[in-house]
């Protein structure tokens, strides 16, 4: 009944917003003919939208990659092979100075020309306001050289063509008012925003005079349905074509359906736990190894299911860096045991949990009901559940903000939800999760053999040798038991069987592209 009450809620959410978004029954009408004659509407959900559809604002231009909207220089493809996009050659001609050549005959998508000059006004546009810009280019300077961009950073970064690849480096007409771009970029992608309802829906048309060609639909409505329940039922009920990210749960529902059609693939985005080393007991290593050998990540992984497959690991196989050469964390609850009693911690009371010097070993397992350190409550049930076959006392707690309790490391474990491959390169991932004061290493993690490897890749330029780097600090990270890396999450995309080139790509904020299409 539940179900049935919020589907209800959200059809007439649906209802509402296309019937607003078209505007006078003359105008919506004009819409279906147009729709009927040529390539016609789609609607489509995604599970995230940022708070407003400015590619330089926090990580809003992932929505804009995901919808078509938007583009960079250099992107990446379904192989996790950076290729051109609005450049369609570079250079590195030394280790701070990148040349590139921006793809003639381009137009932003109010018609205004794709020159050198807006590629430059565009890029300083995101590294003034955005705080992560500056870190991800390490920018010196931008010049314009005829038809060439000349980036140079103020040192050697080998992440760096990777890092201009990030949806916040969508390339936007700095020429016209900026402050509108909230709600209506301009972008030079295949599809052009028309109007935009925060935290709900936006509508896109084909931009006709797109350089790749004309778009296969004249429009689409963009849902955003976090729910994942609504999300599969909102497709089920025909109310959108296309769905990203549907979880495990609901895939039975399609697979083996005639009526639809089902993508999966491996992501790049983990689900792992952050370790506190400062402020608890995890600490002592010994324990940190002793609660990566209590996990059962397999079992986890098959429960999860959905495409989901144990990671063990801080990269996923479906990345480049020698996954199936590491000595990875195994399920060995024989070995948690002798780790615990090396650590002085034994079952002196026999109620089943180890203790030292008169108290048990409990551990604070910190997440949110949702965003990127949700708990999920079935991983969650089964870690509390293996970690006590260990001897270990698992107490799940579940925060509305986290922001208190990681800054002043309240937490033993953190759930965490990261992309770790977010623009086709490691770097990235291991310089805010594990450098010693890095932005995201809530466990405070300080190793100066890893931070000498993390600083490696910055000077490292050759493809082949960052993913030997990258591999070795994976191996450091895995020994000195920096985290609890539990599944790799399936990026799971369906669609009805109307829709024809539905892509999936590892990376999940690439989705909807310009050849997407839908039978009449």
């Amino acid at each position: 009944m539940k179900k049935k009450i919020l589907l209800g809620i959200f059809l007439a959410l649906i209802s509402v917003g296309i019937l607003t978004s078209c505007g006078t029954e003359k105008e919506k009408e004009a819409v279906t003919t147009e729709a009927q004659a040529t390539g016609g509407h789609m609607n489509i959900a995604l599970y995230w939208f940022g708070e407003t559809l400015d590619p330089a604002l926090d990580w809003d231009g992932w929505t804009l990659t995901r919808a078509a909207v938007g583009e960079t220089l250099v992107t990446v493809d379904e192989n996790l092979q950076l290729v051109g996009q609005l450049a369609d050659s570079w250079e590195n001609v030394d280790e701070t100075t990148w040349k590139f050549h921006i793809r003639q005959g381009v137009t932003f998508q109010n018609g205004n020309p794709l020159t050198p000059e807006a590629v430059k006004a565009s890029i300083e546009r995101t590294v003034k306001i955005n705080e992560r810009g500056e870190s991800a280019l390490k920018l010196a300077s931008i010049d314009v050289d005829g038809e060439y961009v000349v980036i140079k950073t103020k040192e050697p970064y080998g992440a760096f063509l990777a890092n201009i690849s990030d949806p916040m480096f969508i390339i936007v007409d700095t020429s016209v008012d900026t402050s509108k771009f909230k709600e209506t970029p301009v972008c030079t992608g295949p599809y052009m925003v028309t109007s935009f309802k925060p935290a709900t829906s936006f509508e896109v048309v084909a931009y006709e005079n797109y350089w790749g060609g004309k778009p296969a639909l004249d429009s689409i409505t963009v849902f955003n349905i976090e729910d994942d329940n609504t999300r599969a039922l909102a497709l089920q009920s025909g109310d959108v074509d296309m769905a990203q990210g549907i979880r495990a749960g609901d895939i039975a529902l399609f697979t083996d359906n005639k009526d639809y059609i089902v993508k999966t693939t491996t992501g790049t985005r983990i689900e792992f736990l952050t370790m506190n080393t400062v402020k608890s007991v995890l600490k002592d290593k010994n324990l940190r190894l002793a609660v990566n050998s209590a996990v059962d990540y397999d079992t986890i992984a098959k429960v999860v299911g959905g495409g989901a497959v144990a990671a063990r690991a801080p990269f996923p196989a479906s990345a480049p860096y020698g996954y199936d050469e590491l000595n990875k964390q195994t399920f060995d609850l024989e070995k948690a045991k002798t780790l615990l009693a090396e650590a002085g911690y034994k079952d002196t009371d026999n109620d089943g949990y180890v203790d030292k010097d008169g108290k048990n070993l409990e551990l604070n397992i910190y997440g949110t009901a949702g965003g990127n350190t949700r708990a999920n409550s079935t991983v969650a049930e089964l870690l509390e559940s293996q970690l006590k076959t260990a001897g270990i006392k698992a107490n799940i707690k579940i925060a509305e903000n986290l922001e208190d309790i990681k800054k002043n490391l309240e937490f033993d474990l953190l759930f965490q939800n990261w992309q770790t491959v977010s623009t086709g390169d490691s770097q990235w991932f291991l310089d805010n999760a594990f450098k010693t004061d890095g932005s995201g290493n809530y466990g405070k993690y300080s190793n100066k053999e890893l931070d000498n490897l993390i600083n490696k890749l910055a000077t490292t330029f050759d493809v082949k040798e960052r993913q030997k780097i990258t591999k070795e600090a994976s191996q450091l990270i895995i020994d000195e038991a920096y985290g609890t890396y539990i599944v790799s999450q399936a990026n799971v995309n369906v669609s009805n069987n109307k829709v024809e080139n539905m892509h999936n790509f590892p990376i999940d904020y690439y989705f909807l592209t310009a050849d997407t299409k839908i039978t009449k």
